[in-house]
């Protein structure tokens, strides 16, 4: 059964070669349903063909991947389909607008689409089995049936160690390899993937052989998976990479406002359902095409939406360094706590008599993916830099407005009256509002963290 090869086109990998079980999988509907679901969390104006990437074509490429790796660690055939068939379904559960809308489920229901990516591929989703298991135009997953089969018996494989595989469990070796906690399959493809489409850099790259050459740096050792010390320069240039394409990320305001407009309209909408207890187990089986669509039809996020479908976004007010534990925890359960905070201030300091409109500020935050590292205890043997830790947690923290007070230049004339200009000198009396919610935590501007 795994011998059989199918072939599929790649934009990063030119032709990739699946054995036929996964083949047959590739048109399962939880795996078709993210066809339209981005790997972006919105639309990018600034990066359009990144806007256009679908988690689909990510998930095959982190299959693809995942074969190359386990032929590269002479895994048997089991434990490659495994591998492989977790690669495929790790993104799965994913929600549209990724973790736009995750952050919203997870505030406000504790949602965790981990969670459900075990019950889903291990068909335990206990009084949901027949509603929530139809993830995509009322289908359920194709891999229950495919499992069930004489061939896929004689092999063994095991759903529940699949499960365990792609959600990154501790007492499974091979769940390193997609969900680790610095570098895996899934974020190589992710990042070699983003990166390429992102147009941002070396033109002369060659991203594809990136990513194998990456695909190629485990090592089994002593019942674990090392990262392999010879390929240190390589896995370097990829740390580099990632960095650079973050601070790329963080610096693209417009977008940061698009992101912050999306999330305050799925928040509408949580707060406006009527079944609001079983909100996340209906739509985050949606595709963003469907997902805009009700947020377009409900009262209170259409305006939002309409704006971030034409490209409106809210200017940006400041862009803030928020660090310590649990920071982006904390941030995510606050927001709203924010949000009221400078909206106070800006109508009672700065004179903008709109403290009745509860759009007036957006705040946002991206938790900071740069600067990790390896541990000493994860390579296969010494590195130059295996000392090195991770810097202590921190989060990016944008707060946007739809008054023109903001950009640190304008003046804004309301009723007749000449505002106080919004510049870098009112920035501190901005920080102190928000230090009263994070007193917990360091608040300095974006740019002055290191």
């Amino acid at each position: 059964m795994g011998n059989n090869k199918r072939i599929v086109y790649d934009r990063l990998y030119l032709q990739m070669q699946f054995p036929s079980l996964i083949s047959e999988l590739l048109d399962c509907p939880g795996l078709l349903r993210l066809r339209d679901v981005r790997m972006a969390n919105n639309q990018f104006y600034a990066f359009p063909a990144f806007a256009n990437t679908s988690r689909y074509e990510h998930s095959l490429g982190v299959c693809y991947l995942a074969g190359i790796t386990a032929d590269h660690l002479h895994l048997n055939e089991k434990d490659k389909l495994e591998l492989m068939i977790a690669g495929l379904y790790h993104d799965v559960c994913t929600p549209p607008f990724a973790h736009a809308m995750e952050e919203v489920l997870q505030a406000k229901y504790g949602f965790n689409h981990e969670e459900n990516l075990k019950q889903i591929i291990t068909g335990n989703t206990g009084e949901f089995d027949q509603d929530f298991a139809q993830i995509y135009l009322g289908k359920a997953l194709k891999l229950k049936s495919i499992w069930q089969r004489k061939d896929a018996r004689t092999i063994g494989i095991d759903l529940h160690r699949i499960a365990k595989i792609a959600v990154g469990s501790k007492d499974e070796i091979l769940s390193s390899l997609i969900n680790g906690h610095f570098m895996d399959l899934d974020n190589i493809d992710n990042i070699c993937r983003a990166v390429s489409a992102m147009g941002i850099y070396d033109k002369n790259c060659d991203f594809a052989d990136l990513a194998i050459s990456l695909a190629k740096s485990f090592v089994k050792c002593d019942g674990k998976i090392l990262y392999n010390a010879e390929h240190y320069d390589t896995i370097k240039k990829w740390v580099q990479m990632r960095d650079y394409q973050y601070s790329k990320i963080y610096s693209s305001l417009d977008d940061f406002s698009y992101q912050a407009m999306i999330k305050r309209s799925i928040r509408y909408l949580c707060e406006n359902r009527v079944c609001s207890a079983n909100f996340e187990k209906e739509l985050w089986k949606k595709t963003d095409t469907e997902l805009t669509q009700i947020l377009l039809e409900n009262e209170k996020s259409r305006n939002l939406m309409e704006r971030v479908l034409l490209c409106k976004p809210y200017h940006c007010l400041a862009l803030l360094y928020v660090r310590g534990k649990d920071v982006n925890q904390f941030l995510n359960r606050h927001i709203r706590e924010m949000e009221k905070k400078v909206c106070y201030y800006l109508s009672k300091e700065m004179g903008i008599i709109r403290y009745a409109d509860d759009n007036l500020v957006l705040a946002n935050y991206y938790p900071d993916k740069r600067h990790r590292f390896i541990d000493s205890s994860e390579w296969s043997d010494s590195c130059p830099e295996s000392k090195i830790k991770t810097r202590e947690e921190g989060s990016i923290l944008g707060l946007f407005t739809s008054s023109k007070v903001s950009g640190f230049t304008l003046d804004k004339i309301h009723s007749n009256r000449t505002l106080r200009r919004f510049d870098k000198n009112n920035l501190p009396d901005l920080m102190n509002q928000i230090r009263e919610i994070l007193k917990d935590y360091e608040v300095i501007e974006y740019g002055k963290e290191n």
